[in-house]
């Protein structure tokens, strides 16, 4: 029988107490220092700052920061959470607060009551989304911006009495937001009830419109823009504003209607072309111009199969079998003339167009990351303004949660993981913060420090790519 050896093991013989303050959400220090020191709250404040907060309670920049910090934590999502917060001096002392500055749960409600009563609505919220949307493009600087246009439907089937809580096209009821869509970053949310379909109303055009406007007068008045969308969006009466007025180019997916079939049944099979989805699958697709009923105009159109492989099997990966998509992209002088200038004028041939309507389906992508961030689709208060301030808020945090995994941790982390990774990889580690005078020290082992780099991590959080109010007016 081997001998078991002790000759190297480190006994504990005592047990005492700390007055430490010790935190296993040590990462949520980091984000923090990241987001005050890109003049987000600053920004906020200008934006938000009239909304009346009574003087002996906590500030603007205290809710919002507890706010972000509990969306990234995700461990509780409820409102009671903060009252388990409120006394946990180790979390206080992480997000650099003392514990009387912490808010209750009942605090917290009040808030967004406060936010409900003042009847903002959904243009102050989309005024945030939109300065954000600057920033990033003036850190990120392309010369080419695809815009994903998608509808996400919250499925609260379970909260009936909930305002604004409608049947949606999936049959639940809940919740039916607009989202405009620039890679990873939700940049335009308009907060509806379930009911509101894609092309409801006006939204898509005003929000299309809004964008445009921005874009080219804070940051290009040249840079070719493209809106991607589904068959939600098919509206002739969008096409000719962003043909006539907008002059930014669009892909949109079809409906396949029986008299197109007729038509596409007709073709001879050599007429069709051949394109290699890269991951996609393989694709025949064949050209024509096409008017729908109700149009006034014909409009580039294409039509997409998916070829099986030799196996029998077809590879999915975003993309639909049978696809037809109407396209302004080769058929406008001025937009083309963009194209050209941005170095883009390959975007105009039908590879591209089929690839950019392959790639619209990674839009969804951001919809679970977002789902995944906090809500599980599921909104916290009866009135619809007191929830379309927490989603919007929520929104808020996301886009933040995106900026710096490009702008902090892309060494450590991918910057396509998603918030469930995130946490564990760069939020969930143990921290102890200690008191030297009026100094705060954190400490983290050295395990943690050559796994995440914490000096590099905390020198990107001191200096972002560049602050906020240098290039939002």
């Amino acid at each position: 029988m081997q001998k078991i050896s002790r000759k190297n093991q480190q006994t504990i013989k005592k047990i005492e107490i700390t007055s430490d303050k010790i935190s296993g959400r040590g990462g949520l220090a980091f984000f923090l220092r990241y987001v005050e020191r890109t003049g987000f709250y600053e920004l906020t404040e200008k934006v938000l700052g009239h909304i009346r907060i009574s003087t002996k309670g906590l500030s603007l920049y205290q809710f919002l920061k507890q706010l972000i910090a509990c969306f990234i934590d995700g461990t509780y999502m409820s409102m009671e959470s903060f009252n388990d917060r409120k006394k946990d001096s180790g979390y206080s002392a992480v997000l650099e607060n003392q514990e009387k500055a912490m808010s209750s749960s009942h605090q917290m409600k009040r808030f967004f009551r406060k936010l409900m009563d003042n009847n903002i609505g959904n243009t102050i919220y989309r005024k945030i989304l939109h300065k954000l949307f600057l920033w990033r493009l003036h850190i990120e600087k392309p010369t080419i911006i695809i815009l994903g246009v998608d509808t996400m439907v919250m499925d609260n089937n379970d909260a009936q009495q909930r305002e604004g809580v409608e049947p949606t096209y999936k049959k639940k009821k809940g919740y039916q937001p607009l989202h405009i869509i620039w890679g990873c970053y939700l940049v335009d949310i308009v907060f509806r009830g379930g009911s509101c379909h894609s092309n409801h109303g006006t939204d898509f055009i005003d929000s299309v419109r809004d964008l445009v406007t921005l874009i080219r007068k804070n940051y290009n008045a040249e840079v070719p823009i493209i809106v991607v969308g589904d068959s939600g969006f098919l509206d002739e009466k969008a096409f000719t504003s962003f043909e006539e007025t907008l002059n930014i180019g669009y892909v949109i997916t079809g409906k396949m209607y029986e008299d197109i079939m007729q038509y596409i049944e007709k073709m001879p099979a050599n007429a069709y072309k051949k394109f290699n989805g890269n991951g996609s699958g393989r694709w025949n697709y064949i050209e024509f111009g096409n008017k729908l009923k109700s149009w006034d105009t014909f409009r580039r159109t294409i039509f997409t199969t998916l070829e099986a492989e030799e196996n029998g099997q077809l590879i999915l990966e975003f993309a639909r079998p049978d696809t037809i998509l109407y396209t302004n992209l080769g058929c406008n002088d001025r937009f083309t003339e963009q194209l050209k200038k941005a170095g883009k004028e390959d975007v105009v041939t039908a590879d591209s167009i089929i690839s950019l309507a392959h790639q619209r389906g990674k839009d969804e992508l951001t919809h679970r990351s977002i789902k995944e961030l906090a809500t599980k689709e599921q909104l916290p208060f009866q009135q619809m303004e007191m929830n379309r301030a927490y989603y919007y808020l929520l929104a808020i945090s996301h886009f933040l949660f995106e900026s710096y995994k490009r702008d902090v941790t892309y060494e450590v982390l991918p910057t396509a993981s998603y918030p469930n990774t995130f946490r564990r990889q760069v939020i969930d580690f143990a921290v102890k913060i200690v008191s030297h005078g009026r100094k705060s020290i954190l400490k983290v082992t050295n395990e943690i420090n050559e796994r995440l780099k914490i000096y590099t991590l905390w020198e990107r959080c001191q200096s972002p790519p560049l602050i906020m109010v240098y290039c939002v007016q």
